[in-house]
């Protein structure tokens, strides 16, 4: 039975939706995206280039219901969540070809993508293989601990799951479990996101955002503590891919932008209304934050630090979709006929849904071929309303106070803010209008240690220049910003790795025969340095004292420490490593080997692997208790007196061998029956160009007793 409770295994589309084959083939554009009209049960196409609907498929009885898209290459698929059926679309027919029914549509996460798709039971905890044309399971389930987060498929087809229970990250791959990854600790707030064709699972009750690759934790990042201070639920980061290397969170007012190939973050503190907004999407330079509480897109430029105009989408409270897709931003409402489409350069068009002059829409019907069964059910073609949509407001609302949050406790150094500017004593009224406070304060660490802040003059009266407030002990240049920039930003130096540091900016302004001035909100708080680069150089080597491993130190080492991890026939872990190498006495066995160097600082730490062969030295041993020059002894194929005979040594105590490694093999017990010679130890040796086993006792090997292994002096055979 499928543990995520389906019902039906294939159920024909004429006996889940009443649909069969339509005999008219469609071409529908090539760079476009699918888009749900959940009021008309209807799935939409829309050509991304025009902006216009070029197809329609109806979707019989779901009017009403909260329906959800996956769209990944060829496949489209339909969730329908109020009914729990799943669906495949045939975009070459604009119809529904075959769905399944599952139990707890509400506790159900269906996701595509890299050629492969999977059910998951977030709240039991099963995951089940699906074939992304069929929709037929493929396999067993595979249990996990739920409830389970919002999972994600990665660029080599490899499902990621967080498991907040066990603070991990789970990998499936063609249905089968890989090795989890550990990721925090249990019952963190975990959500995982795929930027670039990598997994990138941010972590919010520590704030560290980590980069998934082959083996484990490839870059470790620490975010602003606001993360983690905030409750749950108050920071967001996108549930689906992005198609660059950048994630966006929305922390309160903050916005955090982290680069997952460079493990680079910046954060900006904006001027946001307190609607009801919801997670941030990235395309090209521009952040868009879509705010369901006007129907609009709340954008946020990186070049320029500054908001741009907003975006319309539906111009009335609703609910929105977002996603990038084909170097395209979609944003729907699914309760209404509009939407829209941003592309890299931030320009949009306007999307009419209900257009029903396209294939599939009421005013060109598919047309019926002799299998076709479908219902069209014209009720559901027509508007809900024909009253126009409310105006689009052109200028951003007043921005309220951000409500604050109770922190949660966490271990990071605090904050080191400037010291207050005392209040200035009372003067009379300024003769002049002074200007408004800087805004957009943003700063980010830099490689070099180094803090960058730059803002924006926030208009009003007339500034004579900019000033920032720093904590004490650092220093910025410039000292002041002439008031026409044109560049604001300053540079901050001075700060310790791994402490956080809040800024202000002041606008100066002439008051009547002396300067005054007006202080910006803090900065979100900001560590003063960068994560190091990943060791390179990475080697292997096995001695007689054990595996000795060496790396070389990334170029930014300055106060770092590393993390060794070694994985193979015998495996190895140890932090807070100050040197580039190591000898590990308790790695004595041949094989390959993965070691994972991390390098660390205060903000976080990269990863770099080397998959390398270890084998101990070989040495060369006399021969003892060979017997009397006309005895023989012997060499064997295997670790085993029963097995093929390789060589018969005479007068054995005149000859050496060469030893490389010893194996526990079966028992071997002497003619004579004393139990000094026997045992199940052989020495693989070389002699004569005879290469083979030999019982233990002969080679004199400096050990005792010789019935054991004697490693790291000897190491252990592989296999």
């Amino acid at each position: 039975m499928i543990a995520i409770g389906a019902v039906g295994v294939l159920c024909a589309a004429a006996v889940v939706f009443g649909v069969g084959m339509a005999s008219a083939k469609y071409h529908l554009a090539d760079v476009g995206g699918w888009l749900t009209s959940s009021k008309k049960g209807e799935l939409v196409h829309v050509n991304g280039l025009s902006g216009k609907v070029d197809g329609k498929v109806t979707l019989s009885g779901t009017a009403g219901h909260t329906m959800r898209v996956i769209q990944q290459g060829g496949v489209v698929l339909i969730v329908d969540e109020t009914t729990g059926v799943v669906s495949r679309v045939d975009p070459a027919h604009l119809n529904v070809v075959q769905g399944v029914s599952y139990r707890g549509a509400a506790g159900m996460q269906v996701v595509s993508g890299s050629g492969a798709a999977y059910a998951l039971d977030q709240m039991k905890g099963n995951v089940q293989r699906l074939d992304p044309m069929t929709l037929a399971t493929a396999g067993d389930p595979v249990s996990l601990t739920g409830p389970l987060g919002a999972a994600a498929i990665d660029a080599k087809s490899t499902l990621w799951v967080p498991v907040p229970t066990n603070g991990q990250a789970a990998s499936v791959l063609s249905g089968r479990p890989g090795q989890p990854v550990g990721v925090g600790r249990a019952g963190d707030d975990l959500a995982l996101t795929i930027a670039g064709g990598a997994a990138v699972v941010t972590d919010f009750t520590t704030a560290e955002s980590l980069v998934l690759g082959d083996g484990g934790i490839r870059v470790k990042v620490k975010l602003p503590s606001i993360v983690a201070q905030l409750g749950k639920g108050h920071v967001t980061a996108p549930p689906t891919s992005t198609e660059g290397q950048l994630v966006p969170l929305l922390a309160g007012k903050s916005l955090i932008v982290i680069n997952a190939g460079s493990g680079s973050v910046s954060s900006v503190s904006l001027q946001l209304p307190e609607h009801k907004l919801m997670t941030p999407q990235v395309l090209g330079q521009r952040v868009y934050i879509p705010d369901q509480s006007s129907g609009s897109l709340l954008v946020y430029d990186s070049a320029t630090n500054r908001m741009a105009s907003q975006v319309p989408v539906s111009g009335r409270p609703g609910p929105l979709e977002a996603f990038v897709k084909d170097g395209l931003l979609w944003v729907n409402n699914p309760d209404s006929p509009k939407a829209v489409v941003v592309d890299g350069s931030g320009a949009h068009k306007p999307v009419q849904k209900y257009t029903g002059k396209v294939p599939g829409g009421p005013e060109n019907p598919i047309p019926k071929g002799d299998d076709q069964g479908q219902d069209n059910n014209q009720d559901n073609n027509q508007p809900t309303s024909n009253a126009p949509a409310p105006p689009v407001p052109t200028s951003a609302p007043p921005v309220p106070r951000i409500p604050t949050h109770s922190p949660r406790p966490r271990s990071h150094k605090p904050s080191i803010k400037p010291p207050k500017t005392p209040p200035p004593p009372k003067t009379e009224a300024p003769k002049v209008t002074p200007p408004n406070k800087p805004t957009n304060l943003r700063a980010a660490a830099q490689p070099d240690g180094s803090i960058k802040v730059d803002f924006q003059p926030g208009g009003g009266g007339k500034a004579t220049g900019y000033k920032i407030v720093l904590p004490a002990g650092l220093t910025a240049t410039p000292a002041r910003i002439p008031a026409d920039g044109p560049d604001y930003t300053f540079t901050v130096r001075g700060g310790t790795c791994g402490t956080e540091y809040v800024f202000a900016v002041a606008a100066t302004y002439q008051n009547g025969d002396h300067e005054s001035e007006i202080e910006s909100d803090q900065s979100d708080p900001t560590l003063s340095c960068t994560q190091p680069d990943a060791p390179s150089g990475i080697t292997g080597t096995g001695t007689a004292q054990g595996a000795r491993i060496g790396w070389q130190a990334p170029p930014n080492a300055k106060g770092v420490t590393y993390r060794l991890q070694v994985t193979g026939p015998k495996s190895y872990t140890k932090d807070g490593i100050s040197g580039t190498s190591v000898t590990i006495p308790s790695i004595w066995k041949n094989g390959s080997y993965t070691i994972r160097v991390t390098a660390s600082n205060g903000a976080g730490g990269k990863t770099g692997s080397a998959t390398r062969a270890l084998r101990g030295p070989v040495r060369t041993y006399g021969i003892h208790n060979g017997g009397n020059p006309t005895d023989v002894s012997y060499v064997w194929s295997q670790a085993s007196s029963k097995s093929t005979l390789v060589e018969e040594i005479k007068n054995a105590n005149t000859q050496k061998v060469k030893v490389d490694c010893q194996k526990i093999g079966t028992q071997y017990n002497h003619p004579n029956g004393k139990a000094a010679f026997s045992g199940k130890l052989y020495d693989h040796i070389t002699h004569n160009g005879h290469v083979g086993y030999m019982i233990g006792y002969l080679p004199n090997t400096p050990h005792t007793p010789w019935q054991e292994l004697a490693g790291p002096t000897i190491w252990e055979c592989a296999g």
